[in-house]
C-alpha cells in the first residue's frame, strides 16, 4: 500500500483522494488528517470558533469557551454512538487544527448534510475543498449515503466555490437564513451531489 500523509497503513481502506483508518476513523488526505473530535480539541476549536470575524456562519462565532466546550461534549457523545447522528471532525495540518468538517445525516441515513470551517489564517490554499473532497468520497463509499447536501449564505462566495469544486449543484436558490446573534436575514443557496 502506498503512502499518503506521510504515512503507511495496513488497516486501511482507499479512494481517490483519501486512505481511511478503519481503526481511528481518521481520514488522510496528501496534506491532511481529518480526525474525529476528541474532548481534547476544545481549545483549538475554540480558536477558530470564536473567532469575531464569522458573520455568515448560523451559531458562530462562539463567544466562551463553554459554548465550544458544549458542542465539543455533544460531537463527542454522537461519535460514541453505534450510528452517530452526525460525524464531526478536526482538520490537522500535520498536528495543527485549522478547521473543522463533519456531516449530518437524515433519518434514514441516504443523505447527509456536510459543513465546514476553517481558521482565517488557512484559507486559500485549498484545505476547504481538500477536507470536503475526502469527507465526501467516504460518505459515498462507506457509510453508503445516496446524496451530499450542502447550504451557504448567498453572499458567502468561498464556501460557493469549494461547493462548485468538490462537483456540487445548485439545486435552489431561493432560500432564506436568519442570524439568531445578529438580527440579520439573507439569502441562502442549496447544493448537492449525487452518488454515481
Amino acid at each position: 500500500m502506498g503512502k499518503i500523509n506521510g504515512l503507511d497503513w495496513q488497516n486501511c481502506k482507499t479512494g481517490e483522494y483519501t486512505m481511511i483508518d478503519l481503526s481511528t476513523k481518521r481520514i488522510y488526505t496528501k496534506r491532511l488528517i481529518l480526525k474525529p473530535i476528541e474532548a481534547s480539541d476544545v481549545d483549538a476549536i475554540h480558536e477558530y470558533a470564536s473567532d469575531l470575524d464569522i458573520t455568515m456562519m448560523m451559531y458562530l462565532p462562539n463567544e466562551t469557551i463553554d459554548v465550544t466546550k458544549g458542542f465539543v461534549d455533544y460531537v463527542v457523545a454522537e461519535w460514541s454512538k453505534e450510528e452517530p447522528g452526525c460525524m464531526e471532525y478536526v482538520v490537522l495540518l500535520g498536528n495543527k487544527v485549522i478547521g473543522g468538517v463533519g456531516v449530518e445525516f437524515t433519518a434514514d441515513r441516504s443523505v447527509c448534510e456536510i459543513g465546514w470551517i476553517l481558521h482565517k489564517d488557512y484559507r486559500n490554499n485549498g484545505f476547504t475543498t481538500e477536507a470536503a473532497k475526502a469527507l465526501i468520497e467516504y460518505a459515498f463509499g462507506e457509510l453508503s449515503v445516496q446524496k451530499v447536501i450542502a447550504h451557504c449564505d448567498s453572499r458567502n462566495i468561498s464556501s460557493e466555490r469549494v461547493m462548485q469544486k468538490i462537483g456540487m449543484k445548485r439545486m435552489d436558490d431561493t432560500g432564506t437564513r436568519y442570524y439568531p446573534k445578529t438580527g440579520v436575514t439573507s439569502g441562502e443557496y442549496l447544493y448537492a451531489i449525487e452518488r454515481e
